[in-house]
């Protein structure tokens, strides 16, 4: 069992003092109170807006804690993302803090809805204030590589690993309702076998005034890192007409979603 910790228990608190100070520490013990993690063990990643790191799940397995920097941040980057979504319509954001909790908040729900869809991410645990609880992906305790960084020439079938992105893509747009909003091979996970689709705060409900324009933005970049093994346009324009289908959507064998009988590449 993990032992919660205090915000005086300076030694543990050294673990991660470069990405945290005591209001995102409080945070980090509110989830060893809850049960989300038991222990932190380090700092696994680390990127523009938040510090990766590396925890036990209640579970006995590993999890990690996304941790917003708790210090003012560019509203102008971030607010196309939230002041247009449905579900923020009458949000007020009072401080740049406040809107670091907003943000993480939006992020723990398009995750939890995408994978509540059957798109492959992470599996959300929780959140609280600005850190955000999930599921780790890799082996022992080295996380997998982003799909960028493995290349595409050091994948086996990276036609196959293309349409396994696709299935992931339509559901996330026809099933969550969800437009990713900034999907590349930078935000995707590649653990020698499957994709996993990360960085969900920046996704947008359907009915975003740029819904259409973020749509068409993740299909041209999941396009270019693949050489283009599809037509961008029409690809997001089936996207598009499928989306807006109102009836019975199954499933078939291999993970594709059939509308009106028919796969999106038939």
């Amino acid at each position: 069992m993990g032992c919660v910790r205090s915000e005086k228990d300076s030694d543990y608190y050294k673990v991660v003092d470069d990405a945290i100070n005591s209001y995102a520490w409080a945070a980090v013990v509110k989830l060893q109170e809850r049960r989300v993690i038991t222990d932190v063990l380090g700092p696994i990643g680390q990127g523009k807006e938040a510090k990766i790191i590396l925890a036990r799940g209640a579970d006995g397995r590993y999890a990690v804690l996304k941790i917003f920097y708790p210090v003012p941040v560019r509203f102008k980057r971030r607010s196309p993302y939230i002041l247009g979504d449905p579900r923020f319509r009458n949000l007020k954001i009072s401080d740049q803090l406040h809107l670091v909790e907003v943000w993480c908040r939006k992020e723990f729900g398009n995750l939890s809805r995408a994978y509540e869809a059957g798109v492959r991410v992470p599996r959300p645990l929780g959140f609280y204030r600005n850190v955000l609880a999930m599921e780790f992906i890799g082996v022992d305790r080295n996380p997998a590589p982003l799909l960028a960084e493995v290349g595409l020439e050091n994948i086996e079938d990276p036609y196959g690993l293309f349409y396994d992105i696709l299935k992931n893509l339509e559901k996330t747009y026809v099933l969550a309702g969800l437009v990713h909003g900034d999907l590349s091979p930078f935000n995707i996970l590649y653990d020698g076998q499957n994709p996993w689709i990360i960085d969900w705060g920046s996704a947008v409900r359907r009915g975003h005034p740029k819904e259409f324009e973020y749509l068409r933005r993740d299909v041209e970049r999941v396009l270019e890192f693949f050489g283009y093994p599809l037509d961008a346009e029409a690809l997001f324009k089936k996207l598009v007409e499928r989306g807006a289908w109102r009836g019975r959507v199954e499933v078939d064998e291999e993970g594709w979603l059939l509308i009106g009988g028919k796969r999106i590449i038939d």
